[in-house]
């Protein structure tokens, strides 16, 4: 079986750009609500972030070039 692999630099640019994007949106959605609702996107995606890339190299034996 060939081990699959990733690109690192790109993965962690684009897992960037969607959390600002869900940030920003939480912004113009909920002003009012923005700053206890931003630390709670940051930690979800954190969470998620982490068992996605946990998922990938565990599960689906992929490596990360």
């Amino acid at each position: 079986m060939t081990q699959k692999t990733h690109n690192l630099p790109i993965t962690v640019v684009l897992l960037t750009l969607v959390e600002g994007l869900a940030i920003y949106i939480n912004m113009v959605a909920h002003p009012d609500k923005e700053p206890g609702l931003t630390i709670f996107i940051v930690i979800l995606f954190a969470i998620a972030s982490g068992l996605g890339t946990w998922y990938v190299t565990r599960v689906h034996g992929m490596t990360w070039s």
